[in-house]
């Protein structure tokens, strides 16, 4: 969302999200698949897996708002 101001809190997530995704892809390029499904086990402990695989799957951070290429390929 075009100048949304983040809040400390959803500022932190967004950090959090971004580089665990940023994980995940360098441990699917390394074939690290026993480590990834530990990262991804982390992810739903501690309630943040949709919004991980939100992010690696369109590459949104938590609160950016969706363009209309994203919606209509």
């Amino acid at each position: 969302m075009p100048g949304h101001r983040l809040t400390q809190s959803e500022y932190t997530l967004q950090q959090v999200v971004e580089h665990v995704g940023y994980l995940l892809f360098a441990l699917k390029e390394q074939n690290s698949t026993h480590i990834c499904r530990v990262v991804i086990h982390f992810c739903e402990l501690k309630n943040i897996d949709y919004l991980v695989l939100q992010y690696s799957n369109t590459g949104a951070l938590p609160f950016e708002g969706f363009s209309e290429e994203w919606l209509f390929p």
